[in-house]
């Protein structure tokens, strides 16, 4: 359907070209009329004009002027001018200002039918043009979209990724590096209406401020905000800021929403810590509703220059190699350590042992973005808050732990090649006996070069490192046997020297050999 107006001060015009077009064109046209200038301006205003047929002289405001005016709100229309004025300063004004078409009156309806013909093909154009370009704008808003999620996990869940930062930058056009982070926590929606719940919670962010908003996580989503470090009352001022957005986000989403902060910081490097205080912020205020810093949780005993950081970053370097056993020893060992120093306090330990959680499964939600096909998390956060019992608050994590690393091992072996599947039980198979790349890729017959860039891109590990994580596993299974040695199982493990064996153990698990015996 195209709609048309005929503008033209004698009604018998009008009448002619309404029958004409009608007769060429039955059921395709809406047609409109203005007997005036100023009557075609206001039926252009208040309608989506298409094309539009214009006299040149009519009463008051004229058809070059109302051409004019119209072109300035609507530029879109196609005008035809349909004149006795044969005149070549009209038509020089009339070309200037983007007519599709001048003819001279009387004009043969065969002409007339044609040019409107014309006309309706080059609307069909400008729509499908349109169209295209929706569309391209909404693959940019998009590709914009993944591209936030990506510099999201590329700040909070470091990786080789990081090197990619100062690109990031560039693409968001930040140039300062202070900065800090908001987790919003949006409770009590249905996932039937998460995408639209997503997409307002997006625009009311957005509209407080220049931000980068990652995706939605379960009921959470994390927000980098970019902050001016010349400002000596940007502090103040996010305070004063957060609460308005606080109130929007609760008023139009409609839900009870809790937003944790992160302190300002000046480096990306702080970005894991930073997010990880905008997580604490959270879970240690037990209010239901409002706007939580960490800066006001400065005496948090976490910060404790004596917790075990180095056992945690085992604890996530064993999980993200698939090592199951290793990750409950040293999970083992650091509830330990808070059931030495903070025997009653259960809300230490569920911050910390949750943002714990949230880095293993970061790692899980990557693999599920990019390749799809894995489990969907459930949603831990509520029974969290709900546990008052040490022991089951630790069983909680670790079984979700243990979810996390499942998914990681199938990951890992279903994207193995035969050939790296092959290495892999061969190195199973020889790990008491001196194992070698050249020996391995011989046997895979592949040349070593290849073997090791392979190996690496398919484990995650390079080929010493999976063989060290191969003999500890075999260790640590042998360990359960009281029977034997620890020379014994040096030897079997594949080291001839017990001495470094022991040393390296300790290294990777945490514990010496008999220390690790001891605890099963």
């Amino acid at each position: 359907m195209y709609k048309v107006l005929l503008a033209d001060d004698e009604q018998i015009v009008i009448d002619s070209l309404t029958f004409i077009l009608e007769r060429n064109f039955p059921g395709q046209l809406e047609i409109c009329t203005a007997r005036s200038g100023s009557d075609a301006i206001q039926v252009c205003q208040t309608n989506k004009i298409d094309i539009a047929f214009m006299d040149i002289s009519m009463p008051g405001l004229n058809g070059i002027e109302a051409i004019k005016a119209i072109k300035e709100f609507s530029p879109s229309v196609l005008v035809i001018v349909l004149t006795a004025f044969d005149r070549f300063d009209y038509a020089q004004q009339a070309i200037n200002l983007g007519v599709f078409e001048y003819l001279s009156k009387p004009v043969n309806r065969n002409r007339i039918a044609e040019t409107m013909r014309n006309a309706m093909t080059s609307v069909d154009i400008g729509r499908r043009k349109q169209q295209t370009e929706i569309q391209i704008r909404e693959k940019l808003d998009s590709v914009v979209n993944i591209v936030e999620s990506d510099f999201i996990y590329t700040l909070i869940f470091p990786s080789d990724k990081t090197g990619d930062l100062e690109s990031y930058l560039d693409f968001f056009n930040i140039k300062d590096s202070s900065f800090y982070f908001m987790t919003i926590e949006i409770h009590d929606f249905v996932d039937s209406g998460r995408t639209q719940l997503y997409l307002t919670l997006r625009d009311i962010v957005l509209s407080s401020g220049s931000c980068i908003i990652g995706p939605l996580m379960r009921n959470r989503v994390v927000v980098f905000v970019p902050v001016d470090s010349a400002n000596p009352a940007a502090a103040e001022e996010i305070r004063q800021s957060l609460v308005l957005l606080h109130s929007r986000l609760s008023t139009r989403l409609g839900h009870r929403i809790r937003i944790g902060v992160s302190s300002i910081e000046t480096q990306l490097t702080r970005s894991l810590p930073a997010y990880n205080d905008s997580l604490k912020a959270l879970i240690g205020s037990e209010e239901s509703s409002g706007v939580f810093h960490a800066a006001d949780f400065t005496d948090s005993p976490i910060s404790s220059a004596a917790y075990p950081a180095d056992t945690e970053k085992k604890i996530l370097d064993r999980a993200l190699s698939g090592d199951l056993q290793s990750v409950h020893t040293l999970y083992g060992t650091l509830c330990g350590w808070f059931a030495a120093h903070y025997p009653d306090d259960l809300q230490v330990l569920k911050t910390t042992l949750f943002s714990l959680l949230v880095l293993v499964r970061a790692q899980t939600r990557q693999m599920q973005s990019q390749f799809g096909g894995f489990a969907v998390w459930k949603d831990t956060f509520r029974q969290l808050q709900a546990i008052a019992n040490r022991e089951t608050l630790e069983n909680l994590i670790l079984s979700n732990i243990d979810e996390c690393i499942g998914v990681i091992s199938e990951h890992k072996q279903s994207r193995m090649s035969p050939i790296i599947l092959k290495a892999c039980t061969i190195i199973n198979e020889n790990l008491s006996q001196e194992i070698s790349l050249e020996e391995i890729s011989r046997r895979v017959e592949i040349s070593p070069f290849y073997f090791s860039k392979l190996f690496k891109e398919e484990t995650g590990e390079n080929f010493i490192d999976y063989i060290t994580m191969c003999r500890m596993q075999r260790a640590k299974d042998l360990l359960r046997d009281h029977s034997r040695s620890i020379k014994e199982i040096s030897a079997e493990s594949g080291y001839s020297d017990p001495n470094y064996f022991s040393k390296l153990f300790k290294k990777i698990v945490g514990l010496t050999p008999t220390e690790f015996r001891e605890s099963i």
